[in-house]
């Protein structure tokens, strides 16, 4: 009995180790069975670019191919400080226009004028500027010197193509420079201006004109795009008049 229990045991062994070696066979096999794959997308990143050449004279809308490269989006190219004498009665060139580069994103164009040149910017005889088309003041959000349409500064949208109230988009171009137009194109000097009204620091007193170009297609949880455009812009201003 015994010797057919050693018997039994020695063949219980063989099958075990013959089944583990099946198996290990086994799963070395699936381990060769392998499969993979993967994909990889380029995302492009948006840009808003410089302008290469200053805006053209006669269609401040276009490039001048003859223009210098301006310093950046915003250019003015009647501006002359000599000729920039705040003297009562007079009319003082001043264009602010915004550009982008080819190859830009479609962008909503924001503008404010932070007019330093007196202290009561509601007075009737501080200077002014009024809009050219295609540009309009966001509400609640400008000053004028009591006169309808006589701003003398705060917060304007480029709103060509769109009502008053809600800022349009400056369509980029793949080939060349694009510009809004010109905000405003003279600083009008009230006669009644007197000396003692102006800011002035050693004989000179500022206007500054800065812009700010959002992105298009960034609604950010707004109710579009032109929307959230509007809020930033509002948030910008902010900081520039502080």
């Amino acid at each position: 009995m015994m010797e057919k229990a050693k018997i039994s045991k020695k063949r219980t062994a063989i099958v075990a180790a013959v089944l583990c070696l099946a198996l290990a066979a086994g799963l070395g096999t699936y381990a060769w069975l392998t499969a993979q794959s993967s994909l990889t997308n380029t995302f492009t990143v948006g840009s808003i670019n410089n302008p290469d050449h200053k805006p053209n004279p006669t269609d401040p809308t276009k490039p001048d191919p003859d223009g210098a490269k301006p310093a950046g989006n915003l250019t003015e190219t009647k501006w002359k400080a000599d000729n920039a004498k705040l003297t009562p009665g007079a009319t003082i060139e001043k264009n602010p226009n915004v550009g982008i580069g080819a190859k830009s994103e479609d962008s909503y164009v924001f503008v404010y004028v932070k007019n330093a040149l007196v202290n009561d910017k509601t007075d009737p005889s501080t200077p002014y500027f009024t809009l050219n088309n295609g540009w309009s003041a966001v509400a609640g959000e400008t000053t004028t010197n009591g006169t309808d349409g006589h701003y003398t500064g705060g917060l304007f949208m480029y709103t060509f193509g769109t009502d008053t109230t809600t800022p349009a988009l400056l369509k980029a171009s793949a080939t060349e420079d694009v510009y809004t137009g010109e905000l405003f194109s003279n600083v009008v000097v009230p006669g009644t201006l007197e000396s003692g009204m102006i800011n002035a620091s050693n004989g000179k007193a500022d206007m500054i004109v800065s812009c700010y170009i959002f992105g298009g297609n960034q609604a950010d949880g707004e109710t579009d795009a032109a929307a959230n455009a509007l809020v930033q812009a509002k948030l910008w201003a902010a900081k520039q008049a502080a």
